[in-house]
């Protein structure tokens, strides 16, 4: 096996390059929105600062990965992979018609069960938790535009 091949085979690197891939998605996605300055923030300053983020713990993610002498990995793991997915697809399609509180109590419902070792009796307790968290912090705190509960 070349060197570039085991590098390739390493789950740690790859995350870090899935993390990178991803932080360019989402400049890409973030466009031409202004910036504006630290104290008149613009649109875009918060999402462009959060991708920049993910660039760069992508790129030490993949550095570590890179570095590490870890064992190859075996298989990809889709189970987490197709359910947190899920996830983030059923928030995004559910936010607006149900609301906040709902959307968050499903989508987290779901990534749930992603991982055999989650508990089924806190998972409902976590999920009221962000729930709240979230109407408080995005909707009161903020001030966007997404109803809490279904219209």
């Amino acid at each position: 096996m070349s060197m570039l091949q085991a590098l390739f085979a390493r789950n740690e690197f790859l995350a870090g390059l899935f993390v990178v891939v991803l932080g360019g998605i989402c400049l890409a996605a973030v466009g031409d929105l202004e910036i504006g300055t630290a104290t008149e923030m613009g649109p875009g300053y918060v999402p462009r600062a959060l991708a920049w983020f993910l660039v760069i713990a992508g790129v030490g993610m993949a550095v570590t990965g890179a570095r590490r002498s870890l064992p190859v990995r075996a298989t990809i793991g889709w189970r987490p992979l197709v359910l947190v997915s899920a996830a983030v697809m059923l928030f995004g399609a559910t936010v607006d018609r149900f609301g906040i509180v709902v959307a968050v109590l499903l989508s987290t419902v779901v990534a749930s069960l992603a991982s055999s070792i989650s508990r089924r009796h806190e998972t409902p307790l976590v999920a009221i938790g962000l729930a709240a968290f979230a109407a408080l912090a995005f909707v009161k705190g903020l001030g966007l535009a997404i109803p809490i509960w279904p219209r």
